[in-house]
């Protein structure tokens, strides 16, 4: 299966701006794409993470990884994670080669389980079809207050979810937790609600807000505190009011042994795009699991992304939940119904491979080529 072929893609999606986070407005969706094709035709579509602003240097970081990959063998995947993790960014980024390599290794696993006609879960070692997913959404929007959000996340009940995420963090404390409060009464008193603070806490702003937050019934915070400040978040989880969700941009394997280590997560988080794929998805799941901690596979660009995080959910009990995009929905309309579809608030994962069509990306006007490399050139 020798590797002929690599294509890179962009995905841009135009978005009106009104809808923001504590951290700016979403006037636009940018994703790298990335497909590997073999001599005998045989091809794997992968995403990676990339700054909004900088999507070239991920494509840059790619063309300096495809000397790497062509004429290789694409069974050989861990050899192709371990020589694209260690090749050096030049005058890019730091987070540009475990972007890349992330990238490829979900375009080879997808060509793996395409060359064997099997879904990937089944060839990572299936633990269940049905995977707990929760819906992320709640952001600020110009003329919305806690009434039109609260009838966002009714809305996303009403669709089976179990779960549901909101934005907090930008407004005072007690305007924020009145959305929080909307929310609890519109979904119910079973639903599970976790927040994201977008790390905009300090660390003596987060325990007062995390009191308040449990009094709403409120069971887990993301990005209470950037992830380098470990005793601050070994702080907050030793409270015990809410699961405290570390690592949604962090890539370096030393800083989540250390969260591990010490016992500052509740939940890990990991975004496959940037932490190494497939293949770092399952050994960071291993890890957390080795410390007792579950895991939840984070997404917010489009369905190649979402569809890594099923499988993985499939494949490892250690993953507690998926989120699923309700804003960030970019091309989900690609995935099979089983993946969108909720039951008991799960999806089910499909294939062949990631279960996208072999096609895609062609045809699609969200999707441009950026280049392409082949052997012999």
């Amino acid at each position: 299966m020798e590797i002929v072929e690599i294509t890179a893609y962009e995905y841009r999606r135009a978005l009106d701006g009104r809808h923001f986070s504590p951290t700016g407005r979403w006037t636009e969706r940018r994703a790298p794409l990335v497909r590997v094709t073999t001599r005998d035709g045989l091809s794997g579509l992968g995403e990676g993470w990339c700054e909004q602003d900088d999507i070239d240097a991920f494509h840059r970081q790619l063309r300096r990884a495809a000397p790497l990959l062509l004429g290789a063998d694409a069974r050989l995947i861990e050899h192709a994670w371990q020589a694209l993790w260690a090749l050096p960014a030049g005058d890019g980024p730091d987070w540009a080669p475990p972007a890349v390599a992330s990238a490829v290794d979900i375009a080879l696993w997808d060509l793996r389980g395409r060359s064997l006609g099997a879904s990937l879960h089944e060839l990572l070692g299936p633990q269940r079809d049905a995977v707990p997913v929760y819906a992320s959404g709640g952001l600020y929007a110009d003329g919305e207050g806690a009434a039109e959000l609260a009838a966002e996340m009714r809305a996303l009940v009403a669709r089976g979810f179990q779960a549901v995420k909101m934005q907090i963090g930008l407004l005072a404390r007690e305007d924020d937790l009145a959305r929080v409060a909307a929310v609890r009464q519109a979904v119910g008193p079973d639903i599970e609600i976790v927040v994201d603070a977008a790390e905009r806490l300090t660390i003596s702003e987060a325990p007062p807000w995390i009191r308040r937050l449990a009094e709403f019934g409120v069971t887990a915070i993301q990005g209470v505190l950037p992830v380098g400040e470990v005793a601050g978040l070994l702080m907050l989880t030793r409270t015990g009011k809410l699961r405290v969700m570390v690592g949604e941009r962090e890539w370096r394997p030393q800083r989540f042994r250390e969260l591990l280590r010490v016992g500052a997560v509740g939940v890990l988080q990991f975004n496959p795009g940037l932490c190494g794929g497939i293949t770092g998805g399952l050994k960071l799941a291993a890890l957390a699991e080795a410390h007792d901690v579950p895991v939840s596979p984070q997404n917010h660009a489009t369905g190649v992304l979402l569809a890594a995080c099923l499988h993985l959910g499939a494949a490892r009990r250690a993953v507690a939940g998926v989120e699923l995009p309700g804003f960030h929905d970019h091309m989900h309309d690609a995935l099979p119904p089983t993946m969108t579809r909720l039951r008991d608030g799960c999806v089910s994962p499909d294939g062949p491979g990631l279960g996208l069509p072999e096609g895609l990306p062609a045809g699609r006007q969200d999707v441009r080529l950026v280049w392409r490399a082949r052997a012999g050139e």
